[in-house]
């Protein structure tokens, strides 16, 4: 979770200090697609980021013999959706909840993060109001 946190901060600060700049405002719509479809990107891969560092904390344990299996058993629990085909022993079952306790949590961040960064775009598009009073 700390390395989601930490991703999405310096995303965040780099997205900022490049926002800050007037030439941003001269790029067009198309610009903007690209910068929220990167922040996507980014949150998804570290979204698979940790469901592979769980998946392998599970093949430590010695829950799962292949990488998919432990993969796909993580990425359920990650995503919270729980299906119960595949479950790990009673020893590290609590694991499941606390990864799915996690995801959820990321996603939230996630969330958080991509309406950030939409935000931050709207407010950089929307006319000033000091330039609407001049005008008139």
């Amino acid at each position: 979770m700390s390395l989601q946190v930490v991703f999405v901060v310096l995303m965040l600060r780099y997205l900022i200090n490049i926002m800050d700049h007037d030439d941003w405002k001269s790029h067009g719509f198309g610009f903007d697609i690209l910068v929220i479809g990167t922040v996507l990107l980014m949150l998804f891969a570290g979204h698979l980021s940790q469901i592979a560092i769980w998946a392998m904390l599970f093949m430590k344990l010695g829950q799962f013999d292949s990488f998919l299996t432990a993969f796909y058993h993580s990425a359920v629990n990650f995503s919270s959706l729980g299906y119960g085909d595949i479950v790990m022993s009673e020893r590290w079952r609590l694991l499941g909840a606390l990864e799915a306790g996690n995801g959820v949590l990321m996603f939230g961040l996630s969330t958080g993060t991509i309406l950030s960064v939409m935000n931050r775009l709207f407010a950089l598009r929307k006319p000033s109001q000091s330039h609407n009073n001049q005008s008139n």
